[in-house]
């Protein structure tokens, strides 16, 4: 699997050369949506939030609103449309 480095704030999409993390060209990629969601890191905590996706961003398989912002723990499954990452903090 890959590995992602999460910065201060992380953009998760497909498509655009500004993001983070770009899932363009992965298995089930084309489920992400342009601008996806973000990570973000506030207070030493890290948090993902849903920027108004059609296929959706999930933690632990709970649909997030969007705007909402998830506070992210050790192990948490994300999935944004079908493709699922572990967050390791």
């Amino acid at each position: 699997g890959s590995i992602f480095r999460l910065g201060a704030k992380t953009s998760i999409g497909r498509q655009d050369p500004r993001l983070d993390i770009d899932f363009e060209g992965y298995p089930e990629g084309q489920y992400v949506s342009g601008n996806h969601a973000q990570i973000i890191q506030m207070n030493g905590e890290f948090y993902v939030e849903d920027m108004g996706s059609s296929n959706s961003t999930y933690v632990n398989d709970r649909k997030l609103a969007a705007g909402q912002l998830e506070p992210l723990k050790n192990g948490d499954v994300l999935r944004f449309g079908k493709i699922s990452l572990t967050f390791q903090s």
